[in-house]
């Protein structure tokens, strides 16, 4: 007791310890996330690579972020599109970084400084989480549990690793710092230093682009702390030199047509230090019995105004909130929203996610928002806000899971705080105890989670393939684009690949991955989904774009898909199957299933498009095969375990064979038929998806021929560069990654043969 008792003597005098121990905590949390850098290097994700291409031309324009060329391959026919928003403050962060290296590396230098920019998120993470809550809680305990929490959450591990430029990370790593400079400002009564924290929320909203979601959550903060009687001088003066030193940068920024300006952002906050001027004059000139009610008043009447301007702005046919948040805000609307319902980032978690990204976190951050609460202190109270929108958020739409732990782990810091300061009353010594030993285990469960989810490759080097296996086919069809092709070339494709287009290959795409028009992502589904004929008259009508060979013909079109593909060496000899075993390495039973935009197309697409699923997906193929299992082993299987596990496996890898059952309209399909045409390029035949039966013989489980399809010959389509890379070997077959690149034609026009190579 006395050694504890010295510790903590020791740590109440000297800085030096505390450094110390938070960069120790800061190099783990570095070296976690540097697990990938044993696989091939690359940028991480896809948003990411857009990112770095804004850094590229802030670089090559020597860091003026004013002289950024607009965005000339961004969705066609709407190329030149300035999109400076939240896509410009960290690309300028970095391309300034790479500034000192330019002139010698040129574009390596950016590169670089893209792909190892996780380092300093890492550990300003860390320093940023023990930074807040110390300065919160005056206790480095809080402080450190929250610095750990941030080093080895799980929910960090995604799109933070080597080559990640995640804006909503770095956004919550400066909100962080401004909520600790704006408690030193307040806690040490010197408002100046309020104008410090002002530039890391500049930076917050210049590199994440939550602009909205930080003027807002302050404007909650200062009503909080208005109704529970806290607000002073101090604090009013503090926040407002804040909010002038944020609204004069953000005024520099560049803006993106169509959104509010930086300005206008930063004029709502001083609109916020206003509101706590007005309180505090209220206070001095109304009656006692009044003025105890001015919270309610001041609140009536911001309810009154917000309710007036959203009836105006409604009665204008103005939107004030864009679907994807509204979608937040009321989750019943979010099953009106076709892109809300496809994209996994805003699909509804359920709280079993939300314990494994946060741990115990999660129940520790109630805690911390109790104490905040008690504390009612203006800092303290944003960052409550920020993390009850947060959690909320998050379990809404995933996306928004990285920035929510760095709200979470302050949180729970103020949590574990609160507990042990609060049993120290009691003089209860084993409850602290026990609290930091749970945390302990908790921390080393996240720690080890983080450990497996950040050591995998970035997804261009798996070719968007769901399991760690390295695959250059996406990277080879990439560089055919890039090198092969017009420099004015126009690239169709699903929007998910859209910035590896852009940016790698160089080309104008028909959507990519922030794409704004919900009809241009329709318009690609619809092309898919129907038969070539449509896609070239869609091609023609809608975006004026004509066949190669054609008399109008002006711009070079190409359409690109991707997937996994099967070779089989049957008793028939070599055959194909679209897509790759369900038991992946194991033996081959002829049911295939999808991770690419076969999936897509009979998922995602048929939403968007607006189609009936039963239109393409015939399930009586996979209840009739399931119904014929149990007629032959569902009575063996009542007696002979080893049996009914057999049946379960045979009904489970019929049942994800789902993607390949398909209707006639499927079959007819532009993707499928691309798929059966570069297949069949190779020499070998394509066999139909559940053509093929298994049969129980003497000698065990048989899978019988399969049915080939038909040779297909489109015409306005032509196959030109098929990249098939090898993946997984199999006892007798071997399953590839193949992404093929169609351009469009003419019929009867002749091009050069397709190139295969892998």
């Amino acid at each position: 007791m006395q050694s504890t008792k010295t510790l903590t003597r020791i740590l109440g005098h000297t800085n030096i310890i505390d450094a110390f121990i938070v960069s120790a905590v800061a190099l783990v949390s570095i070296l976690i996330r540097s697990l990938s850098t044993q696989y091939p290097l690359s940028v991480n994700g896809f948003d990411s690579w857009y990112l770095f291409y804004n850094a590229l031309l802030i670089a090559q324009a020597h860091g003026n972020w004013y002289a950024v060329p607009p965005d000339a391959h961004a969705w066609f026919p709407w190329g030149f599109f300035i999109e400076l928003d939240n896509t410009i403050g960290l690309p300028f962060i970095v391309a300034l970084l790479s500034l000192p290296f330019y002139s010698t590396y040129g574009a390596n230098a950016v590169y670089t400084v893209t792909l190892f920019l996780y380092v300093a998120l890492a550990g300003l993470g860390v320093a940023a989480a023990y930074v807040a809550v110390s300065g919160l809680t005056k206790s480095r305990i809080g402080g450190f549990v929250a610095a750990a929490i941030i080093a080895v959450s799980p929910a960090l591990t995604v799109k933070n690793i080597v080559g990640g430029l995640p804006k909503t990370s770095w956004g919550g790593v400066f909100v962080l710092f401004s909520i600790y400079l704006l408690n030193y400002a307040i806690e040490k009564k010197k408002p100046i230093y309020g104008a410090f924290a002002g530039v890391p929320l500049f930076l917050a909203e210049v590199s994440w682009g939550g602009s909205t979601y930080i003027d807002l959550s302050l404007l909650a903060g200062a009503f909080l702390l208005i109704l529970l009687n806290r607000n002073n001088e101090e604090t009013a003066k503090a926040y407002t030199l804040m909010a002038i030193v944020t609204a004069f940068l953000t005024s520099w920024a560049p803006n993106s047509i169509g959104f509010l300006s930086g300005l206008a952002h930063g004029l709502s906050l001083l609109i916020i230090g206003a509101l706590l001027f007005l309180d505090l004059h209220l206070k001095n000139i109304l009656p006692k019995e009044i003025s105890d009610s001015r919270a309610l008043l001041i609140t009536a009447s911001a309810v009154f105004i917000f309710v007036v301007a959203i009836v105006g702005l409604s009665f204008l046919g103005v939107t004030p909130i864009p679907s994807r948040y509204y979608a937040i805000v009321n989750p019943f609307y979010q099953v009106t929203v076709p892109i809300d319902k496809t994209v996994a980032e805003y699909i509804p978690q359920p709280i079993t996610s939300m314990i494994t990204d946060f741990g115990i976190a999660l129940f520790l951050s109630i805690i911390g928002m109790y104490y905040l609460i008690r504390e009612s202190n203006l800092a303290g109270l944003w960052l409550l806000v920020l993390g009850v929108i947060s959690i909320y958020g998050t379990s809404e739409q995933p996306y928004l899971f990285n920035y929510t732990a760095y709200m979470i782990a302050p949180l729970a810091g103020a949590g574990v705080f609160y507990i042990v300061n609060k049993t120290k009353e009691y003089k209860a010594k084993a409850i602290p105890i026990f609290v930091l030993s749970l945390v302990g285990i908790s921390l080393v469960a996240d720690a080890s989670a983080a450990t497996i989810m950040s050591n995998t490759p970035n997804e261009i080097v798996t070719s968007a393939s769901p399991y760690p296996i390295i695959n250059y086919a996406w990277v080879s069809a990439l560089d055919w684009i890039n090198q092969k092709t017009c420099p004015h070339a126009f690239i169709l494709s699903w929007w998910d690949y859209g910035y590896w287009e852009e940016v790698v290959g160089n080309r104008s795409v028909i959507d990519e991955n922030n794409t704004l028009n919900g009809t241009q992502i329709k318009l690609m589904a619809e092309m898919f989904l129907n038969n070539e004929t449509f896609a070239a008259t869609v091609l023609e009508k809608d975006f004026h774009l004509y066949p190669y060979g054609n008399p109008n013909y002006t711009i070079p079109v190409y359409i690109i898909a991707y997937d996994a593909v099967t070779l089989v060496n049957s008793s028939s000899g070599e055959e194909w199957y679209i897509g790759y075993p369900s038991d992946l390495g194991g033996e081959f039973l002829g049911y295939t299933t999808s991770l690419g935009d076969i999936g897509k197309a009979m998922g995602a697409m048929t939403v968007i498009a607006g189609y009936p699923i039963n239109e393409y997906l015939n399930t009586s193929l996979i209840t009739s095969e399931i119904s014929c299992l149990n007629s032959t082993l569902g009575r063996i299987a009542k007696y002979d375990p080893s049996v009914a596990n057999e049946l379960n496996e045979l009904s489970s890898i019929i049942g994800q064979a789902y993607p390949l059952a398909w209707t006639s309209k499927a079959y007819n399909s532009l993707i499928v038929n691309m798929f059966a045409e570069a297949l069949e390029g190779t020499g070998y035949p394509v066999i139909a998806p559940f053509s093929s039966k298994l049969e129980f013989t003497m000698s065990g489980l048989q899978t019988t021929p399969g049915t080939p399809f038909p040779e297909i010959h489109m015409i306005y389509f032509q196959p030109v560069y098929v990249a098939l890379f090898p993946w997984v070997r199999g006892p007798n077959y071997e399953t590839y990654i193949m992404v093929m690149i169609y351009q469009f034609v003419q019929p009867g026009t002749i091009i050069p043969e397709c190139v295969y190579y892998g």
